[in-house]
């Protein structure tokens, strides 16, 4: 299909057409035997017929192999040598090229661009006993609501949880090892020193947070009861290298059953009835405080708590109950409030404990109410996982597009209850 040495015009398209690959690569291998007959001149003085047989072998092996579709690296080989590793050989990629004896640009190159393997981080998640489990189903089924369990009308759904209030503690860091950061080419990275890394200033706060809802004048209350920083200030006695006599410090309190009882008593109830919209406080008959299982958290029978509810008037308005154990995906503050808490306010670079503090709760005010109700209906998805899993915790949390529905204004207030439930309700789990 040459005049003169030269393709006619259409040729490539033809050849491509024939062999069943790109055009491009037709005229790849075009440039590439023209290019050795040309050396072979070079070097002969001219080319002969067995030259140019021996080119045209070139040729046909070359889209042969392109037609074919041969790789270097047998994509199902590879993929069955690494599912045949044990997961810890293979956190890194040097490990893992390492053990399947590839280039690490290949396997990049499987990694970001055909998708080959993925990224996963593991968490670590508690260990259940069959008790644990059994109390997760529970907790799970009482917050269905009791009006659509029996409806003929409406399918059987989850309570609102507007009458609920979530307690916990987290600690906040000032710095944190092993912080990335994103620098310009020219730029000398940040220099972070502290006394000793196992010495890093910390504050522990206490988080009381209800679920937002919308009140009747138009607006929107944020369930944001308070964050509470567990220690006290003193003023500094005596002159030092970082700061003069007098100024102010805050020291952290080991946090025990009497100190837990104080902040519930002195901090979250009284943040409750200041914070709780009247008609909202007025409609719910009952209000719960939810806590998690640590042994510093009182009894919800505990006598001098009682007593003091029942002084003010709160003891059939206020029920104190304790999640079940090993359970931190059934409180939403550990189930993605503190997380996201947390990543606000490492953006930020406070020098010690008190600029901490004023930073934790400045991020705690700014935080988006509509990102607070997301994690409150996160919650009910839990609840339906649980109920699937029989009470374990080997699931992946349910992704239910929440921000294209709010978007479009479908976002549900409550979510329909997996049928599995009735199975629990009447005692039937084969």
């Amino acid at each position: 299909m040459s005049e003169d040495g030269e393709p006619v015009r259409g040729a490539f398209s033809v050849a491509a057409s024939f062999f069943n690959v790109s055009r491009q690569t037709i005229s790849a291998l075009w440039k590439k035997i023209q290019s050795n007959i040309q050396k072979l001149e070079d070097e002969n003085g001219t080319a002969n017929d067995e030259d140019n047989v021996f080119m045209e072998s070139i040729f046909a092996s070359g889209a042969s192999s392109r037609r074919k579709g041969k790789y270097v690296h047998d994509r199902e080989v590879l993929l069955a040598a690494v599912k045949a590793l044990p997961s810890n050989q293979r956190r890194q990629c040097r490990h893992l090229t390492a053990k399947v004896n590839i280039p690490i640009a290949t396997l990049h190159k499987y990694l970001k661009v055909e998708k080959l393997f993925k990224r996963h981080t593991s968490a670590l998640k508690p260990t259940l006993t069959s008790t644990n489990m059994h109390l997760r189903v529970l907790h799970a089924l009482e917050h269905i609501d009791q009006n659509t369990i029996n409806s003929r009308t409406q399918t059987m759904k989850y309570r609102d949880l507007f009458d609920e209030i979530h307690v916990d503690e987290k600690w906040f860091y000032v710095s944190r090892d092993g912080e990335a950061y994103i620098i310009c080419s020219d730029e000398e990275p940040p220099e972070r020193k502290v006394g000793h890394k196992s010495h890093i200033a910390k504050v522990m706060f206490l988080c009381a947070q209800a679920r937002p809802r919308p009140l009747s004048n138009g607006t929107w209350w944020d369930g944001k009861v308070g964050i509470w920083p567990v220690g006290y200030y003193r003023a500094a006695i005596r002159d030092s290298v970082n700061r003069p006599a007098g100024t102010l410090l805050f020291e952290n309190e080991t946090i025990d059953m009497d100190k837990c009882r104080t902040m519930l008593i002195n901090l979250v109830v009284p943040a409750m009835l200041h914070e709780f919209p009247a008609s909202e406080y007025n409609r719910i008959p009952v209000i719960t405080i939810q806590q998690d299982g640590a042994t510093t958290h009182i009894n919800p029978r505990d006598a001098e708590w009682m007593e003091t509810l029942t002084d003010m008037g709160l003891a059939e308005k206020i029920k104190l109950v304790t999640q079940p154990a090993n359970s931190p995906d059934l409180n939403i503050n550990d189930l993605g409030f503190f997380n996201a808490l947390q990543s606000m306010h490492y953006c930020t670079t406070p020098k010690d404990e008190i600029e901490l503090i004023t930073m934790v709760e400045k991020t705690f005010n700014e935080y988006p109410t509509n990102k607070i109700n997301r994690i409150w209906l996160s919650l009910q998805t839990v609840f339906n996982n649980i109920l699937n899993n029989f009470g374990g915790n080997e699931y992946k949390m349910t992704h239910m597009n929440k921000d294209k529905l709010e978007r479009e204004g479908r976002l549900p207030v409550v979510l329909e209850v997996d049928p599995i439930a009735r199975c629990f309700l009447h005692g039937q789990t084969d």
